[in-house]
């Protein structure tokens, strides 16, 4: 796979080396020439651009990426603005690094649905997330389990749990459902706040466009799940 690093500071480039010695491809992007000087052999590629700079932006492989990842940490402004800018031109995936909750709200007002805040290890849990497309959050339980919510695929709309049987025929166990709150505050549905959980729903009842699924199982067996 393919993916961009925007800001190479500890975390964009601990997110940029993990990915890289998963064997992807990875094209880090800063504005200082002393970051690239330092990580020049670390990963596939790298080059200094102004990603505040549409026409800038505009250069880049953007249509060959399957992600690109803005670390931007301590400029909020250049963050948002980058992000902004990718959003405009309909990026596929963009995952959007916050350094505070105020951060995290403004990006998710202009549309960034991916959203990493600085924990401990979110760098390695982003380059695990990335794997699984379609994955709102995930939890580890050990190296091989998870728990993950995702987006109802879009095969699946409309169709009874029981007649896609998930445990049989996929090894993924649907532990609940999420529903939208057909009415509720804007920033609450952002976050999924104010989603309704189904933890006994019916076998009857056909999933959604907007339901999210809440499944356990191996790792490989929920990527597997997403992308059938």
């Amino acid at each position: 796979m393919k993916y961009i690093v925007i800001g190479l500071g500890f975390f964009g480039s601990k997110c940029a080396s993990i990915l890289t010695s998963m064997g992807h491809e990875v094209l880090g992007i800063d504005n200082s020439a002393e970051k690239l000087e330092e990580y020049k052999d670390s990963f596939t590629s790298v080059i200094r651009m102004d990603t505040t700079n549409i026409n800038a932006v505009k250069t880049l492989p953007l249509d060959d990426i399957d992600a690109v990842i803005v670390a931007i940490g301590e400029d909020v402004g250049a963050s948002i603005l980058t992000l902004s800018i990718l959003k405009n031109l309909d990026v596929k995936r963009i995952i959007g690094r916050a350094i505070s909750q105020v951060h995290h709200n403004i990006l998710a007002q202009i549309g960034i649905e991916e959203v990493v805040l600085p924990l401990e290890d979110s760098a390695a849990y982003l380059s695990a997330i990335l794997q699984l497309k379609g994955v709102l959050t995930l939890s580890m339980i050990n190296n091989e389990y998870a728990l993950a919510e995702i987006k109802v695929p879009e095969k699946f709309v409309g169709h009874l749990p029981e007649s896609i049987d998930l445990e049989e025929r996929h090894k993924v166990k649907l532990v609940g459902i999420k529903k939208p709150p057909k009415e509720g505050n804007v920033l609450g549905s952002i976050f999924r706040r104010d989603y309704n959980v189904e933890l006994f729903f019916s076998s009857d009842t056909p999933f959604e466009e907007k339901d999210i699924l809440v499944v356990a199982g191996r790792i490989s067996d929920i990527k597997e799940f997403i992308e059938r």
